[in-house]
């Protein structure tokens, strides 16, 4: 899945999401520099992610966009506290065939590589990196 794609996606999914306040685009917040991502409302208080892309092999920006499906994927499993749980668990509920896999970053075994963030690995190859900021 592209950014801007991506990017459209998520913030539909957070504009149905009744536990989300106030939903927007980085840049309708007023954050000119992060290119792609969202701001909401979560219990009282504001969290944003930035979206970062990674193609897939091959995928050339001037072709329209191919999306590679595959079975929905099995997401289930331990949630972050916080906005980094709430973004996992929204896109893990999407039910998107694109979705192969999420990976929480302060969930990782690692203490030296925890962050704040996730790292959403889709069937064409792609990876959106969603960083808390």
């Amino acid at each position: 899945m592209r950014p801007q794609r991506f990017g459209e996606f998520a913030l539909s999914l957070a504009r149905q999401d009744p536990s989300a306040g106030s939903v927007m685009t980085l840049a309708e917040a007023g954050d000119t520099k992060h290119p792609r991502g969202i701001a909401v409302t979560l219990n009282g208080r504001e969290a944003r992610f930035q979206f970062i892309a990674q193609s897939a092999d091959g995928d050339r920006f001037d072709q329209p966009e191919r999306p590679v499906e595959g079975d929905v994927a099995n997401l289930e499993g331990p949630r972050a506290d916080g906005p980094e749980g709430w973004l996992a668990g929204l896109l893990a509920s999407s039910g998107s065939r694109e979705i192969a896999s999420i990976e929480q970053w302060s969930l990782r075994e690692n203490p030296a590589d925890r962050r704040n963030g996730l790292t959403v690995f889709f069937y064409s190859g792609a990876k959106i990196y969603a960083r808390a900021l």
